[in-house]
């Protein structure tokens, strides 16, 4: 059994060795997600008991096979929780000289137990991702055996060991002995086992120490290749106690489990999404699919370069379906039809665009503006009034006869008077003064 244990041990080692040539990308293998793994084994079991001498067992003597369903809670980093059963055989067949020692059994077993799972891939020992990583269990348990023997053929002799090696259907001192006829087993285990003295028991409190090597093939899917040895606490599984040892038994075993997920709820889902639609998508039909269409939205049928954006043949940004001049030069300032512009034009274009600011204020106190959105504003800006007192410079000469009040600051209201009084011809205000007016309502 030590052999075998260290030969198991080397393996696992061996394979760990692997963590450094292959480690996993962007999928989930931190373990958050896991919510429960369901898995599937089948293997062969070796007893060790009174019939058997463990210093002279083969590994591969007597072996019988079993399977197995497994239900794994992984805890943190390290921890875990593991519910195991196991369906199978156990057996041993004494062959001696001595007729004495020509036992047999075979028993059915079923075991159940809980194992604390110590895992070793928990990014102190081994990284989390690694394909590869061993782990530790202990547990408690127990398991049912019914131990039956083959002690008659098929024609129901019973089966007498003489000194030779042979099998007959008499006994080798009994009187008949001469007419005994050489028989043969047939590996039938029909009489159930017990002993003539003791009442033992056939269900045993077992502790299962296990050792094996998780294989992972993604987040979801693993193998494991393990050994479980159990120590079950009793010394009646072969029907034989001729000492103190409790009988055990070596499952060796190959595991497949997938682990179920809870879903992230800020886990976005492409699930629905056709994405061979997406990818050949063109929305503007231009010839360009929209992942390689860096121009959205060109109208149907202009001419479109490499990556779906309309020609532009001068290079100027405007693009030729709406340039209304098609070469100019290179470096010139043009407007928003390609067409060329003059500093004069670009002057011009300034003031204009000062003007339209002026004339967006002047509309706040035309008599589209309500008398509510004027109060607001000037509140506001009575406000920063009171409050910039330090830096306060005062009415410039040319507007302070619109200070109606005297109180140094030009209201809303005294706007509006000025504009009239414009109007009327009783003051002296100018276009250019009433424009200069409004803009200093709002800077002061």
């Amino acid at each position: 059994m030590a052999t075998y244990l260290k030969h198991l041990i080397w393996i696992l080692l061996l394979c760990s060795q692997f963590e450094g040539i292959a480690q996993y990308n962007d999928e989930d293998y931190s373990g958050s997600s896991d919510l429960l793994s369901v898995g599937v084994n089948a293997g062969v079991a070796t007893f060790f008991g009174d019939l058997s001498k463990e210093a002279d067992l083969s590994k591969y003597t007597n072996i019988k096979t079993g399977f197995g369903i497994n239900i794994e809670r992984r805890f943190g980093s390290f921890l875990g929780l593991q519910l195991n059963s196991l369906f199978g055989k156990l057996a041993y067949n004494e062959i001696s000289r001595d007729v004495n020692y020509n036992r047999n059994f075979e028993s059915t077993i079923f075991s159940l137990s809980a194992n604390a799972i110590f895992n070793l891939d928990n990014d102190f020992i081994i990284k989390r991702k690694s394909p590869f990583a061993p782990f530790i269990g202990v547990g408690v348990g127990f398991t049912k055996f019914d131990s039956f023997g083959d002690l008659k053929d098929g024609k129901n002799n019973t089966y007498y060991y003489w000194q030779d090696g042979s099998i007959r259907d008499l006994d080798e001192n009994d009187a008949n002995a001469t007419d005994a006829n050489r028989i043969f087993r047939d590996y039938n285990y029909e009489t159930r086992l017990s002993d003539s003295i003791a009442n033992y028991g056939t269900i045993a409190t077992t502790i299962p120490l296990t050792f094996g090597l998780k294989w992972k093939f993604n987040p979801n899917v693993q193998a494991r290749i393990y050994a479980t040895y159990h120590l079950s606490q009793t010394d009646w599984i072969d029907n034989v106690s001729e000492n103190s040892n409790n009988d055990r038994f070596l499952y060796t075993g190959f595991a497949l489990s997938y682990t179920f997920k809870r879903k992230d709820p800020n886990e976005i889902s492409y699930k629905d999404v056709d994405m061979k639609a997406l990818n050949n998508s063109d929305s503007d039909g231009d010839g360009i699919k929209d992942i390689n269409d860096y121009c959205q939205g060109t109208p149907k049928n202009v001419q479109v370069n490499s990556n779906g954006c309309p020609n532009d043949g001068d290079k100027d940004g405007v693009p030729d379906y709406i340039d209304k001049e098609a070469a100019s030069e290179v470096g010139a300032i043009v407007d928003e039809f390609g067409v060329t512009l003059s500093d004069e034009m670009i002057s011009n274009r300034f003031v204009d665009y000062q003007d339209s600011i002026v004339e967006e204020r002047i509309e706040v106190f035309s008599d589209a503006s309500s008398i509510e959105e004027l109060n607001q504003m000037e509140s506001k800006i009575q406000e920063r009034f009171e409050n910039d007192k330090k830096n306060r410079v005062g009415i410039p000469e040319n507007l302070i006869e619109a200070d109606a009040d005297k109180n140094g600051f030009i209201s809303a209201q005294e706007i509006s008077l000025a504009i009239d009084g414009f109007f009327e011809g009783t003051n002296d205000f100018s276009v250019q003064s009433i424009h200069a007016l409004i803009n200093y309502f709002f800077e002061q």
